[in-house]
């Protein structure tokens, strides 16, 4: 090859390295963080924290409430870390293989609607160890 062959070969295999770079740029999922509440999301920020809430409910027969350490969102994926308390500020008594207050879930959203994946409360082990794997979600919202 000559010169200009090479300088040619180099320039269009640099643009093309440059394209796929901006393209897989423009297809990232943007994270969103719901820990805080704000205008932006607040429906769906609550209508998750419902879902996780009335979950809890019925397995626990308590009302709770949140304190959110970590709400990430992405995509059709959410990842939820905090701790719960009892809605009426009663402590929390649970057996001893529960290891009080913390929660996690992964929400999914199922034709547009939000749903939990998989959440654990009060475990005594880290469940969800590989749940980003196999739930094929986003590495970011973890």
């Amino acid at each position: 090859m000559t010169a200009s062959k090479n300088l040619r070969w180099l320039t269009q295999l640099s643009l093309l390295f440059l394209l796929l770079m901006a393209g897989t740029a423009l297809n990232a999922q943007t994270v969103k963080d719901f820990k805080v509440k704000n205008s932006t999301n607040t429906a769906e920020r609550t209508i998750m924290l419902d879902l996780l809430r009335n979950t809890m409910q019925a397995e626990f027969k308590m009302e709770f409430k949140y304190v959110v350490n970590h709400f990430k969102v992405s995509g059709n994926f959410a990842w939820f870390k905090g701790d719960a308390q009892r809605k009426d500020g009663k402590a929390i008594s649970l057996d001893d293989m529960y290891d009080c207050c913390h929660v996690e879930c992964l929400f999914k959203k199922v034709n547009n609607k939000w749903t939990i994946a998989e959440y654990g409360a009060f475990s005594t082990d880290v469940w969800y160890e590989g749940l980003q794997e196999s739930a094929k979600a986003p590495a970011a919202i973890f």
